[in-house]
């Protein structure tokens, strides 16, 4: 892709200046220059990501990606076919004896009840390019190449310096975005702390070429956990015919980073293969460190941190991409809004008071799982001596009730891969209804008793939760619910019988709805309505006409 412009001069001034150019960075310059802002985006690598990184993008990501005008059907004809990425298994070695499986998330069609765009396996270094040149399409090239050195802000704005191939340059800005990732200069620049566990786990990560169809035969699958205390570490099919990641523990204080040669890696990704004669080719090594840290404030002044500056997770659960790509949809359209100057003064503050809560959550579920998965090698009888852990782990699986106990801790993580609840379900604090209904009052109780809330999606229409998907029709299209919220601003739209003369669409006028979106999803009666934002997230809800004027 020739998206790059090392050597074009960057704009001297811009609305908003994006530091990082990965898919949360990308995210946010594409809803903003939707919403008509002029933006910059500088990124220091020299090109988009070209090893696969993040592979789980949800739902709820698509929906937000569909919202901002992308090409939504072509970034998942991109991928993983869910017959191949539908599963997780736990295997001795790659192609040895299958221990136990778990489904990865809900991919099937039934899931197009809650969302128009169900989860996929898409690898990090597919989409960004995609998303790359939709900007360059827009206007916005995305500078490669381009270190962002510092900042300084007054009152009205930042001033950044950018080095580039051609020397470095002042941008001026109203608003400064940090999506520089998890090391983040940005953050560092304004002194906000990340709180949290800052080192769980380090690994390194050897990128494959290789064609592993055969390998794993009638059993193909996303990740493979590997159980041999010999081996350890555990494979990601970013592509079973083509491209895989196998990820190994390791200690740097005990073996370090450079004797990690390729010749090395090599022999470790064989090690935990059943044939060890399989060709495969090292593309590249790195190594990463799993933690759970948020930072303890999202905003200093005019600059904010987005996606992993502001928060990273462990993989378990794949949340990290995701809970980025919804900052910058949250954040987008009240710096519109604050720079067109029609904002209430406090607005870019909710964006952290809505989002930090959010990442706290998930960065609390993800480490739940990492820790859980330590279930499956404790009931094989794995201990830190490699040789007396293989002898424990045979024994456990020739014996008929060591395997049940370790099919038992297999069941035990499926919660780690199943998350539909966390990645749609999650609700802002916007207070009560608008006209002070009891939320457990005739047609707005939204609570299932029993339901585990990051497994299972509620739909719900209160204030502060995501508008719920539903198939409708509109202008003689069939499209979801979602469908009918502008980026650019708020939507009312009224129940059939709703007398509301400020109502932007209204049931059995404007919008058909021939499942019962409005009765059966939303459980509002007729005469009700209902305000969403432009990040799809309800701002408000009556359940009878008003009898004053609607204000939003």
């Amino acid at each position: 892709m020739s998206d790059a412009t090392e050597t074009e001069d960057l704009p001297s001034e811009v609305d908003v200046l994006v530091v990082g150019a990965g898919p949360v960075g990308l995210t946010a310059a594409r809803l903003l220059e939707r919403l008509g802002r002029s933006v910059a985006v500088v990124e220091r690598r020299p090109g988009p990501q070209r090893a696969p990184a993040a592979h789980v993008v949800n739902a709820r990501t698509f929906e937000i990606w569909r919202q901002a005008g992308l090409d939504v059907d072509g970034l998942r004809a991109l991928a993983v076919d869910p017959a191949d990425g539908g599963e997780v298994h736990w295997v001795t070695r790659l192609g040895g004896e299958v221990l136990g499986s778990l489904p990865f998330e809900q991919q099937g069609d039934h899931v197009l009840a809650v969302t128009p765009t169900p989860l996929r396996n898409l690898s990090q270094h597919h989409v960004e390019p995609l998303l790359a040149r939709a900007l360059a399409e827009a206007g916005v090239a995305v500078r490669y190449g381009a270190t962002w050195c510092g900042a300084e802000q007054d009152d009205g704005g930042v001033t950044s310096h950018v080095a580039t191939a051609a020397g470095t340059q002042a941008v001026r800005s109203r608003w400064l975005l940090g999506c520089d990732g998890a090391g983040s200069p940005v953050r560092r620049s304004v002194g906000i702390e990340p709180e949290g566990p800052h080192h769980l786990q380090r690994f390194v990560m050897v990128h494959l070429a290789a064609d592993l169809r055969a390998v794993v035969g009638d059993r193909p699958g996303v990740l493979f956990w590997i159980c041999d205390p010999r081996a350890g570490g555990a494979f990601v099919a970013h592509d079973i015919d083509r491209e895989w990641v196998y990820m190994h523990p390791f200690d740097p204080d005990q073996d370090p980073v450079e004797s990690y040669t390729p010749a090395r890696c090599e022999a470790i990704v064989r090690a935990a293969m059943a044939d060890r004669e399989v060709p495969l080719e090292v593309l590249a090594v790195s190594t990463w460190t799993m933690t759970a840290q948020v930072a303890e404030r999202y905003r200093a002044g005019r600059v904010l941190l987005v996606g992993d500056a502001a928060h990273r997770f462990p993989p378990t659960g794949g949340m990290g991409l995701n809970t980025g790509v919804a900052d910058a949809h949250n954040l987008a359209w009240k710096l519109a809004a604050d720079l067109a100057e029609t904002a209430p003064a406090d607005l870019v503050d909710t964006y952290e008071s809505e989002r930090r809560p959010v990442a706290v959550h998930n960065a609390t579920v993800s480490l739940e799982n990492a820790l859980k998965l330590v279930e499956v090698p404790l009931a094989l009888g794995v201990s830190d001596d490699v040789e007396a852990s293989a002898a424990a782990a045979e024994a456990t699986l020739a014996d008929p009730e060591g395997r049940r106990r370790v099919a038992a801790a297999i069941a035990a993580q499926a919660t780690h891969f199943d998350m539909l609840g966390l990645q749609l379900g999650y609700e802002y604090d916007l207070g009560p209804d608008a006209d002070d209904a009891d939320d457990a009052g005739d047609g707005g109780g939204d609570e299932a008793a029993g339901v585990d809330p990051v497994r299972a999606y509620v739909p719900s229409s209160r204030p502060g939760a995501r508008l719920p998907h539903g198939w409708v029709t509109h202008r003689g299209r069939r499209c979801s619910s979602l469908d009918l919220v502008p980026l650019d601003r708020l939507v009312l739209i009224a129940g059939p019988a709703c007398d509301r003369p400020d109502a932007d669409l209204r049931v059995g006028i404007d919008v058909e709805d021939p499942d019962g979106w409005w009765s059966d999803t939303l459980r509002l009666p007729v005469e009700g309505s209902i305000l969403v934002r432009p990040d799809q997230h309800v701002a408000a809800r009556w359940r009878r006409s008003p009898s004053a004027d609607h204000t939003s």
